[in-house]
């Protein structure tokens, strides 16, 4: 004859056995969490490390010119940074880190010494976009696939029509028969370590 457990026994034995199953979704789902934290963890420390490694290459670049150890550019403005920054409009375009100057000569002579330094720096000649136009835009790219633009315009140009605006509404006829070579000169660098589509 078999002898039957006592209620009170089974379900103190299925009792234990919840306790058990209990015991074993609860480490597992704490096991989830820490590997889900970890692997967040270092995903955040390598895209940091990514950005900062840019960063320092943007920068590397920049000094790389030799233009603001002179004295004769003086840095106006800047905005550079490490993370790439794609355009919300066009995921095959970045934006350029920037760093705004002004130099004490003539836009020709501005244009022909910044070229000259941008060569040294390792980088060749690509392109002239608006060859002709009041501004000088020159375009560069290295062997490693890093890309320079600098803009040359007359600051004197530049202010004049920016006063005007803000005065009257509209530009003056003076403004336009300023020269466009007249110094000092504004100058643009920027620097896209990923394209040139700006």
């Amino acid at each position: 004859m078999v002898k039957k457990s006592s209620p009170k026994v089974l379900s103190k034995q299925q009792h234990l056995k919840r306790h058990k199953q209990h015991k074993i979704l609860i480490r597992a789902i704490l096991f989830f969490f820490v590997v889900l934290l970890a692997t967040l963890g270092v995903l955040t420390i390598a895209v940091r490390a990514n950005n900062d490694a840019r960063l320092y290459r943007i920068n590397h670049i920049y000094e790389s010119l030799g233009i603001e150890t002179a004295g004769k550019y003086i840095l106006q403005r800047q905005n550079v940074f490490g993370d790439k920054r794609v355009y919300p409009n066009d995921a095959g375009r970045t934006f350029s880190s920037e760093r705004d100057y002004i130099h004490a000569a003539n836009v020709d002579v501005t244009a022909k010494e910044l070229d000259t330094a941008v060569k040294n720096a390792g980088f060749s000649f690509i392109g002239e976009p608006y060859a002709g136009s009041t501004e000088i835009q020159y375009h560069y790219k290295s062997a490693k696939g890093e890309y320079v633009r600098i803009t040359v315009t007359s600051k004197l140009r530049d202010d004049a029509f920016q006063n005007s605006l803000l005065m009257d509404g509209k530009y003056s006829d003076a403004d336009f028969k300023i020269d466009p070579n007249a110094g000092p000169s504004n100058v643009v660098v920027k620097v896209n370590l990923d394209d040139n589509n700006e």
